[in-house]
């Protein structure tokens, strides 16, 4: 019994040594893993909100992480779910009538030969057009829709959202800045042609903003090119009005003189005498003839004789007598028709330089106002406004867009300076 006993704890002893030995290779086995596991995760990428590598977090490193969800909510989320309820659901569609035109006018610059030849529009044409854009962005034409269109009305719509209805009782200048951002307004710098879009909640508004607004820049236009024209019809209507004046007062003094003198027409008087002396001078001629004739027969004391000679005497008085009254010697002058068409003659050339003033006048006057009533400037409408069938605004995917996509790239910025700075306060 005491020979097998220290043989039986030897075998016990080696059988224990076996038992730790086959322990401590697979400790070490295990502790072999789990350093090349931790090599491999080393060696693996870190996710960037963890905070680090290695085994454990940094210090903080939770609140970090919350601090980026957080932020992540309030800077795109929120946004982007107001955004999707707002342009989705609440927003009120908006329908928009386009409508393309370009000015044409009669009247030519003397640069604008070179420019048709250049392809370019004439530059009357493209002053024009600037002030007609300047205009249906102005408050001018705000004021005019207004009273022409209902301005307030199309737009204070209580079936509109707050956000896209214009507030009753606004000021002019509110109204003014609505009115842009509802009106878009262009034009192509070669052609000269302009486009006109405006947008309304209703397509009837729509299409009745756009023509009253076309309707008031084709009068706009016209009244620019005919201020200078309505000038000169009241200058030449003044010239008109004088030269008739002149003409009255030059009828009246030529009455006056022509009722002194106690002759119509001198120079007519003076005609119808002559043709009497004429008649006379052929019959003096003719008595002296047969006067001749019965003296070369001896007949001298006859009574015939006698009587040629007294008609030859009272025919030479008688055209004596007429002379005198056509003309005669300087100091009978008053009482002849020489006389008398001298003292007309002064008159009669006022008379008929006045006639010659009113007929010009007249005719100028008369330029002027078919000049003033025919219509130099027009818009002309190759592209008619029409009644929109659907709604092209809001653009929802786009404005939508415009709001979550900035507020992500604020975030992003935001979290990689978050970043920069936790990084940096680590070393």
């Amino acid at each position: 019994m005491d020979q097998g006993g220290p043989s039986m704890d030897l075998a016990a002893l080696e059988s224990k040594s076996s038992e730790i030995a086959a322990d401590a290779q697979v400790t070490t086995a295990s502790i072999a893993r789990a350093l090349r596991r931790a090599a491999r995760q080393s060696r693996l990428p870190v996710p960037l909100i963890s905070g680090g590598a290695g085994y454990r977090a940094r210090k903080g490193d939770k609140a970090f992480r919350w601090g980026i969800l957080v932020s992540f909510v309030l800077v795109v989320l929120c946004p982007a779910f107001v955004s999707t309820v707002y342009w989705g659901l609440i927003a009120s569609k908006q329908y928009a009538t386009e409508a393309k035109f370009a000015l044409r006018s009669g009247e030519a610059s003397v640069l604008d030969s070179m420019g048709g030849f250049a392809g370019l529009p004439s530059s009357q044409q493209a002053q024009d057009t600037q002030i007609l854009l300047n205009y249906i962005r102005s408050r001018a034409i705000v004021e005019a829709l207004e009273k022409q269109a209902d301005f307030n009305r199309i737009y204070t719509r209580d079936d509109v959202d707050l956000f896209s209805r214009l507030r009753p009782g606004e000021p002019i200048e509110n109204l003014e800045k609505y009115w842009r951002k509802r009106a878009d307004v262009g034009t192509e710098s070669t052609s000269g042609i302009i486009t006109l879009n405006v947008r309304a909640f209703t397509p009837e508004d729509s299409l009745s903003l756009v023509k009253t607004v076309i309707g008031l820049s084709e009068k706009l236009v016209n009244d620019l090119s005919t201020r200078s024209r309505r000038d000169a019809l009241a200058q030449s209507q003044v010239e008109l009005t004088r030269a008739e004046q002149n003409l009255k007062r030059a009828t009246t003094a030529m009455r006056d003189a022509r009722n002194a003198a106690g002759v119509l027409d001198a120079t007519a008087a003076a005609g119808a005498l002559n043709n009497v002396i004429t008649m006379l001078r052929i019959q003096l001629s003719q008595a002296e003839q047969n006067l001749a004739v019965q003296t070369n027969a001896d007949i001298v004391n006859s009574p015939q004789s006698r009587v040629l000679k007294a008609r030859i005497a009272s025919l030479r008085d008688q055209i004596k007598e007429y002379s005198g009254q056509i003309a005669g010697t300087a100091d009978s002058n008053d009482g002849n028709m020489a006389g008398r068409l001298g003292a007309l003659s002064s008159y009669q050339i006022d008379l008929e330089l006045a006639r010659q003033e009113y007929a010009q006048a007249a005719v100028t006057f008369e330029n002027a106002r078919i000049d003033l009533e025919t219509q130099h400037a027009y818009l002309i409408s190759f592209l008619q406004p029409a009644l929109a069938e659907k709604s092209t605004y809001p653009r929802r995917g786009w404005e939508w867009a415009i709001v979550v996509l900035p507020s992500l790239l604020i975030w992003s910025l935001l979290v990689g300076i978050a970043f920069l700075v936790r990084d940096n306060m680590a070393k």
